[in-house]
């Protein structure tokens, strides 16, 4: 009987490190996903109802970034090219990502479509969208 017993605790042993072990290849996965997805930052000028959404694109060219709306949903894909100058086995350390980006970001239905702009200067893309003028907030005067 003993002989049963000591097999069973090896296996649960197994099995135990075994969730552990996937528990930890999820974790280093999503780690490594969340990496390669280019940073944002979100904010509101509440006296002009601006928003903006600021995204770290560095090594990125201008012309390698596209931004679409494609109904409530503002998406950005940027792709950062590896230099043809230097090849990939000549790094000792590669921490850089390269390939495609993409950030998504739903929009609210009081956010003014028309109202969507965009610029990009030293390696940050910086999008401005307003509400819809008849959906702003404005006081009334009590008569």
């Amino acid at each position: 009987m003993s002989d049963v017993k000591k097999e069973l605790q090896n296996v649960e042993k197994k099995i135990e490190e075994g969730i552990v072990e996937g528990v930890q290849k999820v974790k280093e996965t999503l780690s490594n996903v969340a990496s390669h997805l280019p940073l944002a930052n979100i904010s509101r000028n509440k006296e002009k109802d601006v928003f903006t959404i600021e995204i770290d694109l560095p090594g990125v060219k201008k012309e390698d970034i596209e931004l679409t709306l494609d109904g409530d949903i503002l998406t950005v894909t940027a792709e950062r090219k590896l230099s043809h100058d230097i090849k990939e086995d000549d790094y000792y350390l590669m921490e850089s990502s390269y390939g495609k980006f993409v950030r998504s970001f739903t929009l609210a239905d009081d956010i003014d479509r028309d109202s969507i702009n965009a610029e990009y200067k030293d390696g940050r893309l910086i999008i401005t969208f307003e509400k819809v003028p008849e959906k702003k907030r404005r006081d009334i005067t009590i008569k």
